[in-house]
């Protein structure tokens, strides 16, 4: 099963440019580009509004406001990689640009620059101190560092600001069921849903909750809830989970693979649990390995290596994978450890 938490980019008003005074042809030119740019973006007309900034940088290539907003249009069109380089040139061009850092710290917190982005956000805490959106995105940031400790820090921040902003109880109930505290995570996502029933994410992790509590048809429809409002692949693959769990087997599989492209360790691992419901069972060890070596955190991983394992005829083995389950307070691998392995 695949959890989430408010990964997404939060776009930020774009900045306007002061009237120029005695200015040049060219700036004159480039401011209204700019503004044409900005009314591009607002149509959710992106390339448009690329272009338009594209000019105004030509008429003026030291236009800083023009690159952090040509980079957010970048963003809108996924273009992460060319978001983060006009982001880095707004702050080159103005070191005081505190929304370009802003901007440039949430898009690099989406890629493998996590440190630089958590950096970045507390050397510009004192501009956003009453901000809970601030303190969400430096909740992203920490949490996927592993850092609950901070992020749950930045949370209490976010929520003290704005006791019913979604992405912060989300995010907050994310951390809880890492940590294993069920039902303070459960509480957290039926607020965030209250607030905003279009939180996905708090959809997608509520539907988590019911699946571990073997309750799979509350499962679905919350997920279903989480698919209709994003099409998201991981959405798609716990629902495939929970359909395998219901004994509808083919149609579980089809979702499954359609998150198998991106190489998804918990839909290799939902595609072994499929095989060792068909009984393949050689087939289900292999995911299952393969689910692991990509990542051991995959929930229920041992369990499902136990099982396997034992219906390959091996059990010692199934108890190494059930022990080392039970140190992770997996319940389903105590059971077994306790079933099987006397």
């Amino acid at each position: 099963m695949n959890y989430t938490f408010n990964t997404f980019i939060k776009l930020f008003t774009f900045c306007t440019v002061a009237l120029l005074v005695a200015c040049s042809r060219n700036e004159k030119d480039a401011e209204l580009f700019f503004i044409q740019g900005n009314v591009a973006y607002k149509k959710a007309e992106y390339k448009k509004a690329i272009d338009f900034f594209s000019e105004a940088i030509e008429k003026t290539p030291t236009f800083a406001d023009a690159y952090n907003n040509r980079g957010m249009a970048k963003l809108a069109t996924g273009n992460l990689g060319g978001a983060i380089a006009d982001f880095e040139k707004a702050v080159s061009l103005d070191s005081d640009f505190v929304l370009a850092k802003y901007n440039l710290a949430e898009a690099l917190s989406n890629s493998d620059g996590l440190d630089e982005s958590i950096s970045l956000l507390k050397s510009i805490e004192k501009y956003y101190k009453d901000s809970s959106f601030y303190y969400v995105t430096l909740s992203n940031a920490l949490i996927q560092k592993s850092n609950f400790p901070e992020a749950t820090q930045a949370l209490q921040k976010a929520l003290q600001l704005q006791p019913e902003n979604d992405k912060a109880l989300t995010n907050t109930g994310f951390i809880q069921y890492q940590q294993k505290e069920y039902n303070l995570a459960k509480q957290n996502f039926e607020k965030a849903i209250a607030i905003n029933p279009k939180q996905d994410f708090a959809l997608n992790n509520l539907s988590l909750i019911y699946a571990n509590e073997g309750n799979f048809t509350k499962a679905i429809e919350l997920v279903d809830k989480a698919i209709a409002i994003n099409k998201s692949v991981l959405y798609k693959n716990n629902k495939g989970y929970y359909l395998l769990n219901t004994g509808k087997l083919p149609e579980g599989k089809q979702l499954i693979e359609s998150a198998l492209g991106v190489n998804n360790a918990w839909a290799i691992r939902n595609m072994g649990v499929y095989e060792l419901l068909s009984k393949n069972y050689s087939k289900a060890l292999a995911n299952f390995e393969k689910a692991e070596r990509l990542d051991p955190g995959v929930e229920l991983i041992n369990y499902y290596l136990g099982e396997a394992s034992l219906l390959n005829g091996n059990k010692a083995k199934a108890c190494q994978y059930w022990q080392t389950g039970a140190k992770l307070n997996e319940s389903k691998s105590e059971q077994r450890l306790r079933e099987v392995c006397k």
